[in-house]
């Protein structure tokens, strides 16, 4: 579906192929292309961004491999078999990374050996058994509550999760931001009231069903342990999503608590329930 799915492709194929990310182009949504996993579930660039980084070694693998053939300077500069790690690959081309004098372009590496491209398809399995992966976050939720009318202002907000390798910081911080908006209409506003009668929503629009606006999000600062989980992937990468939004309105339900000694065991959080606690 691409609700970031490109940008995190770019950047793995970025990171493993020493190419600046203009230089590499994701394509995706067509049935023409190479089977992927569902967009959902949190586990998007774990997977798919697994299959590129594994794409990526075997590419780099060739490469070494067309570099390495008898008779090249890179051959002539290493007597065994010329491996990936002895190369630095880079937009210019590949070099020896012993002696960077020793280069060539890709252009001219594929002339050399009278190829008009070079193409892969790699399977990548993921998750390896016997391992299992979870994900973890923490928020802190700084609030006010009016001791006479009950409204609750929220101040500052601190999520910090460890979802293994955050391939895109920018992007990540998006989404621990975007979870911190939705559990605070979680907690505070957002409440679907049914009409049993008919099984339908009464308040099924944007005027009764409140949501949160830019005026009740207060600054929210995101913090990453990224670590690279060894075990999950090659990439070492889990998943972000559910966490930026389950533990928000716990949070804010525990400040409120701290605030006035009362514990409100149902969402939304209102002033009634407030004032009749």
């Amino acid at each position: 579906m691409g609700p970031g799915t490109a940008t995190m492709m770019t950047a793995v194929a970025s990171d493993s192929m020493g190419l600046p990310p203009g230089r590499i182009t994701v394509q995706m949504g067509s049935t023409g292309l190479p089977p992927g996993p569902m967009q959902g579930g949190s586990n998007v660039t774990s997977t798919v961004g697994s299959a590129v980084y594994d794409v990526c070694l075997a590419l780099k693998e060739q490469i070494a491999a067309l570099a390495g053939k008898e008779g090249s300077a890179f051959r002539a500069s290493n007597a065994e078999q010329l491996k990936p790690d002895d190369l630095v690959f880079s937009e210019a081309g590949v070099s020896l990374k012993k002696d960077a004098s020793i280069k060539v372009t890709y252009n001219e590496l594929l002339k050399q050996n009278d190829l008009p491209a070079l193409e892969l398809t790699k399977e990548s399995k993921g998750t390896q058994q016997p391992y299992s992966s979870y994900s973890f976050s923490v928020h802190f939720v700084k609030l006010r509550v009016h001791p006479a009318t009950g409204r609750i202002k929220i101040d500052h907000v601190v999520s910090c999760a460890d979802a293994g390798t955050i391939v895109s910081p920018k992007t990540a911080e998006g989404q621990m931001i975007g979870g911190a908006v939705g559990g605070i209409g979680m907690a505070l506003m957002e409440d679907m009231v049914i009409d049993h009668r008919f099984g339908r929503p009464i308040n099924n629009n944007l005027a009764d069903y409140h949501v949160p606006v830019n005026a009740d999000i207060p600054n929210v600062d995101v913090l990453f342990v990224n670590k690279k989980d060894p075990y999950v992937n090659p990439i070492g990468s889990k998943g972000l999503g559910e966490i930026a939004l389950v533990g928000m309105a716990p949070a804010i339900a525990n400040a409120v608590f701290n605030a006035t000694g009362k514990r409100i065991r149902s969402l939304p959080i209102t002033r009634d329930k407030l004032m009749e606690a």
